[in-house]
């Protein structure tokens, strides 16, 4: 019988969301949940707050077993 496990990873960003060092930590969680035979389903994001630029980015991941 096959079952899905499911996971999510929180990514927590303070100003600028597209800053060089960001994108490259997202990509080693992409690398690392992938190598690890994960499947990025989903990703969404949320403003925490507006005047420090506080930000969250979910990435939600789906493996079989």
């Amino acid at each position: 019988m096959t079952y899905i496990e499911n996971d999510l990873d929180i990514y927590y960003a303070v100003g600028n969301t597209n800053t060089q060092r960001q994108e490259g930590e997202i990509e080693v969680i992409i690398k690392k949940r992938n190598s690890a035979g994960r499947k990025l389903i989903s990703t969404s994001t949320a403003i925490v707050d507006t005047k420090s630029q506080f930000s969250n980015l979910y990435l939600f991941w789906d493996k079989l077993s």
